[in-house]
């Protein structure tokens, strides 16, 4: 039975993949792997609905450590808050969208967008000190003023994922037997797993499938 998976339509058939299991044939076109509009097709279909990896606890090893790194295309801040609770917040400043941490890694009390001066503590509160009637009266009693965290965080054995669909299935259910691997992996040592050295970083003019 022949299949056809349209992503988009961005050349003259529509068509991107072409399987054909009785024929034996799997064919994927080479714009695939490069068109813009498949990629953002893929980012919405996949990516914003998907668990995504963020990082090691062992990464942030320290209370108010923190690194900061873009995951499924949005800018986040992983990190250790002054009581070892760990966050994914996204790197956005709530007031005019403006990136919050721009350091690569660090170990701070709070963060600051240097766009406005908005400053929040960190476990994402709200924390720019201002004079009584700055702002409204009831500001911030819904927590809109706070760094917004990932929609779901969580964690297995260390690895710690992120998930942009707040409706999407617990962490636990999607990685099902994936959770085998994660455990082989941290348990070839005695003491665990740990990230050491610092991220190896490339480019390439393609998309995530090459």
């Amino acid at each position: 039975m022949a299949t056809n998976l349209k992503l988009a339509a961005s050349d003259s058939t529509g068509r991107y993949v072409i399987e054909d299991r009785e024929e034996g044939t799997f064919r994927v076109a080479r714009e695939a792997f490069t068109s813009q509009a498949v990629f953002e097709a893929e980012r919405d279909r996949i990516f914003n609905r998907c668990w995504l990896y963020v990082g090691h606890d062992s990464e942030i090893p320290n209370n108010n450590d923190f690194v900061t790194r873009k995951v499924g295309g949005r800018e986040v801040i992983f990190n250790r808050d002054r009581k070892g609770e760990i966050h994914v917040f996204l790197n956005t400043c709530p007031h005019r969208g403006a990136m919050v941490e721009r350091q690569a890694k660090g170990n701070a009390i709070s963060f600051r967008c240097f766009y406005h001066g908005w400053a929040f503590n960190n476990n994402g509160t709200f924390g720019t000190k201002m004079q009584e009637g700055d702002y409204g009266q009831h500001f911030n009693e819904d927590g809109c003023a706070n760094l917004p965290s990932a929609p779901q965080a969580a964690n297995y054995r260390g690895f710690w994922f992120l998930n942009f669909d707040a409706a999407a299935e617990p962490l636990d259910e999607y990685l099902a037997d994936m959770k085998d691997i994660l455990d082989i992996v941290s348990d070839q040592g005695p003491d665990g797993m740990e990230i050491i050295g610092v991220d190896q970083k490339y480019s390439v003019r393609a998309n995530w499938k090459l």
